[in-house]
């Protein structure tokens, strides 16, 4: 097994035209596969039927057939209607709207590993490393748009080989589903109230709406691909709004790419960085798993030592 699979944040221009993908956006070669979040027109593809699914949504399941579906949630205090729910949205809504546009460029360390094996049992694939790993706020992007990669000690991104496993990346950008500009793309759902960490968080389903939502992944495997849309469950503060864990899943198998299955965990924690002047709510922990035609993957991220990235530094190294 080649190459890697990889979740990151690109751009697409605004447009008049009827398309899925733009042709100036900017894509990666990933060898195996690809899975990549983009700003899309919604509109038919050519040839596919993209809108519709045999299987309920989190949003649609009861609450048996979430606790089924995560464990987790069998400790839910299911809520009796849906009273609160515009409140939650408009809460954490503004919170994930002041994250992007107070951004500021930060870079960490960021330490993967990744298991690799296939359904008929062959023996796993492992792959471990260490990077710095930056969330950039570059001037030009659309609304709501960080620039995520790895860089060497310059700044300057790198090509990551992984021959031997899976590499997943662009976890920084996973709230922007509740940002009010994207919240019109999805339904959402007021489950109830479930403890973590020692809070009585609120916990919301979303599920985009096939057709509607402008912030789809673009799967690539091979010569093959096609288009999925996600949903997930956020557990949310009650006083604060913010989103501590956020869970998102592929609302459907894309069959046509083989891509069977995908499930994104991720866990946030307050970032205080070393000035005191700045303070960040971002991932400390990230868990992602799934099966890619014969291949079943689980990566673990691991993000420490925050720092503030100066821009203007990086852009001077690179041109030297």
């Amino acid at each position: 097994m080649s190459g890697f699979y990889r979740r990151s944040a690109i751009t697409v221009p605004k447009t008049n035209a009827t398309c899925v993908t733009s042709r100036s956006s900017r894509i990666y070669d990933f060898g195996l596969a690809s899975l990549v979040l983009c700003l899309t027109i919604p509109c038919q593809m050519a040839g596919q039927v993209v809108g519709e699914k045999d299987a309920r949504t989190f949003v649609e399941m009861t609450p048996a057939q979430l606790a089924k579906e995560i464990p987790e949630l069998k400790h839910l205090e299911v809520a009796e209607n849906q009273e609160l729910l515009p409140q939650i949205l408009k809460g954490a809504g503004a919170m994930v709207a002041a994250f992007f546009d107070t951004f500021t460029s930060t870079t960490c360390t960021e330490h993967v590993t990744s298991m690799v094996a296939t359904a008929l049992g062959a023996s796993d694939l492992h792959f471990d490393n260490k990077y710095n790993y930056v969330a950039m706020a570059a001037p030009g992007l659309m609304k709501a748009r960080l620039k995520e990669y790895r860089s060497d000690s310059n700044g300057a991104p790198v090509e990551i080989k992984a021959n031997t496993g899976v590499v997943t990346e662009g976890f920084v950008n996973q709230s922007v589903h509740f940002h009010p500009v994207y919240q019109p793309d999805s339904d959402f759902r007021y489950l109830g109230r479930q403890n973590l960490d020692g809070l009585r968080t609120y916990v919301v389903a979303f599920a985009q709406k096939p057709l509607k939502a402008r912030q789809t992944a673009f799967v690539n495997f091979l010569d093959r691909q096609g288009i999925v849309y996600m949903q997930g469950i956020a557990w949310i503060d009650p006083v604060k709004y913010r989103i501590l864990r956020l869970r998102t899943d592929i609302e459907m198998p894309e069959v046509h790419v083989g891509l069977t299955k995908e499930t994104t965990e991720i866990l946030y924690s307050e970032v205080k960085f070393q000035d005191g002047a700045k303070t960040l709510w971002l991932p400390r922990a990230v868990t992602v798993s799934g099966q890619l035609d014969k291949y079943i993957f689980h990566n673990q991220h691991r993000y420490s030592d925050y720092r503030l990235f100066n821009v203007q530094v990086d852009e001077k190294n690179q041109k030297h």
